[in-house]
């Protein structure tokens, strides 16, 4: 029996919109919203896996439909359709169309009148028929053959799951057919169709049920009792006639269609691929092809562009395991100029991991995997492996190609094998062609790049606690999809070289990316050695005091809860049982409390609300309590964990393509986020130790972002400030509010410092509001004031505003590129162009900061190497380097560091290095110089 889906196209629509505003999903590239799409995608797809239909037809709604010719108020009071929900719909329609899929749109005439038509021709034709909308007048079409998909607004037990003529029985207590009659008597408010007054669903079904019908109801309207309700039905009976006609679908629609145009086609998946990679729908495209590879009702196989499939890439893929042919790929190796690998281990951690197996690609298309450490199958010795491939990765002029080179660089280097060629990293190469891009995975850039789908790793590991390690993988697996690792890392880069060139990028990319990739790699290796002792008694100390803050709230709360439950929490500091906070101006969660995150419960605090004093204690209790479980939970519990070897050391990772303005992050454990702000958070740098005979050397620009603006800008009050190395706060300040240097208060200070930064992120009056204490109109004249004190400021911040909407991007001193091709976009939100605008003003100062620390770690390390000195870098942490060194070489490192760091780029500024030492990374103590070393 065939199966027919009908998708009532604009309710579907309008759900998804709904559903997904608060995600706020924009196209990177155009900012073009796309929530609507991806929800619709998503429910799309769902059904065709759910119900792999032989008949698809999506109905769409026309301008205007007999009903507003019957009844001009129709529909008169819903909101006009919202401009971002427009244009989606032009975008899901076109991806209906890519899709091959059937779309209707009949003059006159709802989508439901299509849907009630075809549903009625198709269930007559013996389909079984789904109806997928989220608009309940549909309920009525349901039989038997006929189900109704709803999609609720909120996850019910209904939503999605089919719904017959007795479930539509039971769910409103009269049948589908007496369904009409029933929303004639109660009108139906999202149309704007009016009932009949004091009629409601309960009365509305007690009278369809007593009678049957309108007419019925009519025709014996004496019966009734109550003379109010009679009198009403009498006085409206005119409007509830018209009202069943409203309510009531047409079923038979004489328009021309033939079941043949809704059979599930084949579709154009080149051009379904390139709409959702323009939309930033990448996710989707996933579903799309898994979808399309496991449809019995398209024409099947892999998802596949100009290049070829998956089975066929798979087919030109070697499995390495005698010494034949091993000896034969190390002959293909040795003859190519560029060499592609990739590690298959044990863990992600390379570290610690194991090897597994080794993917080599040595030409467009060609690959091979050679097994080293599956549990079965037959499978090459590593130290025989290594004697055979080492001349190829140690040739001075071969390219070895990697994706996240850096952790194949480390299994490479722990294994023993030297990589002696130009090292490449193809997530390196797209993330400098497109900083801001968010999927650099090897498999998303495949897909986007080469319209390659690859098979998900958990196709071979799986998910969950059924997940088993990659030597569990049998070898006939593991080859295939570790050959199409290699290959697709060679034609990436096969790819992304020239476009670095042709973009400029390529100096960015070779001189200061690629060089950082082996000098990450040794600081990750070095690690930094912890203090367990102090960290388990912090652990204590914390855990104690978050006992008592928990009793203390408790008891001021007056009962015992669960402070890491938010809905706890909430009920708690909101409720009538609780402490009553006020809750004006908060807005209520889906789950019916009040948010209580951390922003909320400060602008609590900091509002004039008159709390009293329980009140007020209990906010400074939970934001305590909040802040201390979290650097427990963060830092120090994992750092205790990861500590807990031999050697004592913690051995962070850290991410070069971290941001989109070049500035590096770290993970496992994450560096850059210690909140050293707060005594508590500067106490957890006090873990992190140097050996007894080495001290720890921190390496700090001084204010390198307002450096940076001083020169971009070309502002001459900045400039002279910083030449005469004076307090650039306490300078402007002077500036300001027009005082001597020497006169400038603490407050006077701090308001400059506070604006100074601000001024980097181009704050806006109602931003430094925010950031101060003075009301908007004070802060946006302390604003034009500072404008007025630094003219050129101003005038960078118009500039670059005005180049970024004329171009795109805005670039850095070493000309890397920070795109925010939204901005160029007419219909890009307002809501949210300011903020890109902000981010554009920020990205060359940022940028720029975060190219000049990459070149003095580049040229540290050099250095570092030329002088024959022991130290070396441990850390980066965004304007700060921290290094290892022996006592006895503190004076001269410090020297070397200091003029490295200070000469990595030329200014109209110079930079300054604040430069100090200890015996751990919060006790440090500025470097002191004999007087000439500053000379």
């Amino acid at each position: 029996m065939a199966t027919c889906v009908l998708i009532d196209g604009h309710s579907e629509a309008y759900r998804a919109y709904f559903a997904m505003l608060n995600a706020d999903l924009t196209a990177r590239r155009t900012g073009e919203p796309t929530g609507a799409v991806f929800g619709f995608m998503r429910q799309l797809l769902a059904v065709l896996r759910a119900h792999r239909p032989e008949y698809l037809v999506v109905a769409f709604d026309p301008p205007r439909t007999f009903r507003e010719e019957r009844f001009p108020a129709y529909k008169a009071t819903r909101e006009r359709m919202p401009d971002e929900l427009g244009s989606q719909i032009q975008r899901i329609q076109a991806l209906l169309d890519a899709m091959g899929i059937r779309r209707v749109t009949q003059a006159g005439y709802e989508a439901d009148d299509v849907i009630g038509t075809l549903a009625t021709r198709a269930a007559g034709d013996g389909m079984d028929v789904f109806v997928k909308t989220g608009d309940r007048d549909l309920f009525q079409l349901a039989t038997d053959r006929i189900r109704i998909l709803y999609t609720a607004a909120r996850r019910s037990a209904q939503a999605d799951q089919p719904i017959d003529a007795a479930a539509v029985a039971a769910m409103f207590g009269v049948d589908v057919a007496q369904f009409i009659h029933m929303k004639a008597l109660q009108g139906d408010k999202s149309d704007n169709i009016p009932g009949v007054p004091g009629v409601g669903e309960k009365s509305a079904v007690k009278l369809v049920r007593q009678f049957g019908s309108v007419d019925r109801l009519y025709a014996r309207l004496d019966e009734l009792s109550g003379p109010k309700l009679k009198e009403n039905l009498r006085a409206h009976r005119a409007q509830v006639e018209l009202n069943l006609e409203l309510v009531t679908i047409v079923r038979d629609l004489d328009f021309a269609f033939a079941w043949d145009e809704a059979r599930m086609p084949r579709p154009d998946t080149a051009r379904v691929a390139d709409l959702l990679r323009s939309l930033d729908l990448h996710s989707t495209l996933n579903e799309f092809n898994a979808w399309f590879q496991d449809s019995d009702s398209v024409a099947g196989g892999l998802f596949s562009s100009a290049d070829a499939g998956g089975d066929a890439r798979a087919a030109r893929y070697a499995c390495i395991q005698t010494p034949d042919q091993l000896q034969a790929l190390a002959r293909k190796l040795a003859a190519s100029p560029v060499l592609a690998f990739d590690f298959e281990t044990s863990s992600s951690d390379p570290l610690t991991a194991a090897l597994v197996g080794l993917a080599v690609s040595w030409d467009a298309h060609d690959a091979a995997y050679v097994p080293l450490g599956h549990q079965q199958g037959e499978q090459l010795a590593w130290a025989d492996v290594r004697a055979a491939l080492a001349p190829a990765f140690a040739a001075p002029d071969k390219e070895l190609v990697a994706h996240n080179a850096k952790y194949d660089l480390l299994m490479a280097r722990h294994h023993d094998l030297a990589v002696g060629g130009a090292l490449h990293d193809t997530m390196i190469q797209a993330w400098v062609l497109d900083p801001g891009r968010r999927h650099l995975s090897l498999k998303d850039l495949a897909r986007d790049e080469l319209g390659a789908f690859m098979q998900p790793i958990k196709d071979l590991i799986g998910t969950g606690r059924k997940r088993i390690s990659m030597g569990a993988v049998s070898i006939d697996k593991a080859a295939p999809y570790a050959s199409d690792d290699a290959a697709q890392t060679w034609l990436l880069h096969r790819r992304f070289r020239p476009q670095l060139a042709e973009a400029g990028l390529e100096a960015v990319y070779a001189d200061i990316e690629l060089p950082l990739i082996p000098i990450l790699a040794d600081m990750e290796t070095r690690g930094v050695m912890l203090d367990p002792d102090f960290l388990q008694a912090l652990q204590g100390e914390f855990a104690a005091r978050l006992q008592t803050l928990a009793e203390r709230m408790n008891a001021l709360v007056g009962y015992a809860f669960n402070l890491r439950s938010t809905q706890q929490l909430s009920r708690a500091l909101f409720d009538a049982q609780g402490l009553q906070l006020p809750t004006t101006g908060l807005k209520r969660l889906k789950a019916g409390g009040y948010s209580t995150a951390a922003g909320v419960l400060e602008d609590l605090a900091k509002k004039d609300l008159k709390l009293d004093a329980r009140q007020s204690e209990a906010l400074g209790v939970i934001l305590q309590f909040r802040q201390l479980d979290k650097l427990k939970g963060t830092y120090v519990d994992p750092l205790l964990a990861m500590g807990d070897t031999a050697e004592r050391r913690v051995h962070t990772s850290f991410n070069q393509a971290g941001a989109a303005t070049g500035r590096m992050s770290s993970n496992n454990p994450n560096l850059q986020n210690i909140p050293i702000r707060t005594e508590e958070g500067r106490r957890l740098r006090r873990a992190f130790v140097a050996p007894p005979d080495r001290l720890l050397m921190a390496a700090d620009y001084n204010q390198i972002e307002l450096r940076v603006l001083a020169h971009v800008a070309d502002e001459p009050g900045l400039i002279q400030a910083f030449r005469d190395d004076q307090d650039i706060h306490a300078a402007t300040a002077a500036e300001l509010f027009k005082v001597p240097l020497a006169a400038v208060t603490r407050a006077q200070r701090g308001l400059a410092k506070t604006i100074n930064f601000a001024t980097v992120y181009g704050v806006t009056a109602f931003g430094l509001s925010t950031r101060s204490e003075m009301s908007f109109a004070e802060a946006e004249e302390f604003l034009h004031q500072y404008f007025r004190t630094y003219p050129q400021v101003e005038q960078y911040i118009k500039d670059t505003v005005s180049q970024v909407t004329a171009q795109g991007y805005v670039e850095t001193l070493v000309g890397r590129k920070c795109r925010f091709v939204e901005l160029q976009n007419p219909h890009f939100p307002a809501h949210r162009r300011g903020s890109a605008e902000r981010a554009a003003i920020n990205a060359p100062i940022q940028g720029s900061a975060a190219d000049i620390i990459k070149i003095a770690m580049r040229e540290l390390e050099t250095a570092l190497t030329a002088r024959a000195l022991q130290g070396r870098m441990l850390l980066t942490v965004h304007d700060e380097l921290v290094l290892e060194t022996p006592r006895a070489e503190l004076r001269p490192l410090a020297a070397l560091t200091r003029d490295v760091m200070e000469g990595a780029y030329e200014l109209k500024v110079p930079l300054k290095v604040d430069l100090e030492a200890g015996d751990n990374w919060r006790e440090l103590k500025p470097v002191s110089w004999p007087q000439a070393a500053r000379a």
